[in-house]
């Protein structure tokens, strides 16, 4: 039987006059052995395939923070409704046991035991007060002012309740004089004097009323003050006063006051 040599890098069989082989072009070496000889072995090749796939590790997610939000919320809805109860329970449970009645104690009645009357000291009666009007006659002019001087107006009356009373005068030759006598309502009383002392006694006294007041202003043609005077309030305590404006122009008088009698009179320059 007659073998075929072959290709020691392909098995493949070539004819033994070749010296490369035909399939993979591989030298042929001297060695070659015929295919199917007893010295031929079948050519093993082992081919070890070896795959490795690397897994893509991806890191695990981490988990989201949890949010400080809902919990503050949750504080504010808590405190609302605590407050909501304290205001619509508590306050009217406390307003409602305030107003409980309170519980009648029986009082027992006390035995009185007859006394010897005692005679009470007699002390004297008060007087009520009695509200004296005195109304002085119209004060004497001033010769020495008439002589330089004319009367321009003259009043007298009572004010009281704050009447008021105005006056426009024009002074074409200045000064304008504006005087005024006040009779002030006098009131009667029957008081204590000399209080816990050895001299303690009751007496009638007059004095003027605390409510008695006079004012007069005077303004210009602009509406301004130019002077003003008067009794009581913030004005002095005399009852005969006078006051000048010293140039000419037309002024705008006005009177009031209150538990007074008040003699008026104006004077200007005579021409």
């Amino acid at each position: 039987m007659m073998y075929m040599p072959f290709c020691t890098s392909c098995a493949a069989e070539v004819t033994a006059d070749k010296k490369y082989c035909d399939q993979c072009g591989s030298p042929m070496g001297p060695a070659a052995v015929p295919a199917g000889s007893p010295d031929h072995e079948p050519l093993k090749i082992t081919a070890t395939i070896q795959t490795e796939y690397e897994i893509p590790r991806h890191p695990k997610p981490k988990p989201p923070k949890k949010s400080l939000v809902p919990l503050i919320i949750g504080g504010i809805v808590i405190v609302l409704v605590i407050l909501a109860a304290i205001y619509f329970v508590a306050i009217p449970f406390l307003s409602a046991s305030r107003n409980v009645p309170a519980t009648v104690v029986p009082t027992l009645t006390p035995v009185v035991t007859p006394t010897p009357a005692i005679t009470a000291i007699p002390t004297p009666e008060s007087t009520p007060v009695a509200i004296v009007t005195t109304i002085l006659p119209v004060n004497v002019r001033d010769d020495r002012l008439e002589e330089n001087y004319q009367q321009v107006y003259t009043h007298n009356q009572n004010f009281s309740f704050g009447e008021k009373i105005s006056v426009s005068q024009v002074v074409p030759c200045p000064p304008l004089y504006i005087k005024f006598n006040l009779t002030p309502v006098m009131i009667s009383r029957h008081r204590l004097v000399a209080a816990n002392t050895n001299n303690e006694h009751y007496e009638n006294t007059t004095d003027i009323s605390p409510y008695a007041w006079f004012e007069v202003k005077v303004f210009d043609a602009d509406g301004y003050i130019v002077k003003q005077d008067g009794f009581g309030k913030d004005y002095s305590d005399l009852t005969r006063q006078k006051l000048m404006v010293p140039k000419q122009g037309t002024y705008r008088i006005e009177m009031s006051g209150n538990d007074a009698n008040a003699d008026i009179q104006m004077l200007v320059g005579a021409a």
